[in-house]
């Protein structure tokens, strides 16, 4: 039987329940927000098996330079650097050389972007030569004709040059690049200053 008066014990008793209730849908549908949370409060032990917050969590792009204390980025650990500079390079016939080596240890797939450049020079109008960008001693792509037609008066000829490769996923393990030049005829051809530079990025 309803009590025809309310009395203060069980309107109080009836709030109650009813914010305790309240309190609990609210906060289970996942409204806490950081207002609700003092500041510093939160520590890797609160999170779930107590790990820190991993890069699965965090929404992707949502970092920025001001999250990010770049000085303790490890490039190293993504990006390898080598390069070198021959001698000038005389080569003495159709017999490739080469003319400015850098050796290579990869300690992952990496992708490599090879820039190699050298000049040309000779004693006799005529004088041609053939350069190319080389990995493990093979033909990667860019090539280069330095020479001398009509005192360089050519489009065809050269006295310097520079390429560019990018290459594909190359394994781990030891690796050479190269800029490797053959002379064209009986002229004397030489490269100028021969120089290669590798960029190591891991594809891991």
């Amino acid at each position: 039987m309803i009590r025809k008066h309310l009395t203060y014990a069980n309107v109080a008793s009836t709030l109650a329940l009813f914010l305790a209730l309240g309190t609990g849908a609210v906060y289970a549908a996942g409204e806490i927000g950081s207002n609700d949370i003092k500041n510093n409060s939160v520590r890797s032990k609160d999170l779930k098996d107590g790990q820190s917050v991993a890069g699965r969590d965090v929404r992707r792009n949502a970092l920025g330079s001001r999250e990010v204390d770049e000085d303790s980025l490890a490039g190293r650990r993504i990006v390898g650097l080598d390069g070198a500079q021959g001698a000038d390079c005389d080569p003495q016939d159709s017999t490739w050389i080469d003319c400015a080596v850098q050796p290579l240890d990869l300690k992952s797939p990496s992708r490599l972007l090879i820039i190699v450049t050298g000049g040309f020079y000779s004693e006799a109008d005529g004088a041609e030569a053939e350069c190319e960008v080389r990995l493990d001693n093979q033909d990667a792509g860019p090539s280069a004709a330095p020479g001398e037609v009509l005192d360089n008066t050519s489009g065809l000829a050269t006295d310097g040059f520079a390429r560019t490769l990018v290459t594909g996923v190359i394994p781990a393990g030891s690796h050479s690049a190269a800029l490797a030049c053959q002379q064209i005829g009986s002229e004397d051809a030489r490269i100028d200053s021969p120089t290669i530079a590798v960029i190591a990025v891991t594809t891991g």
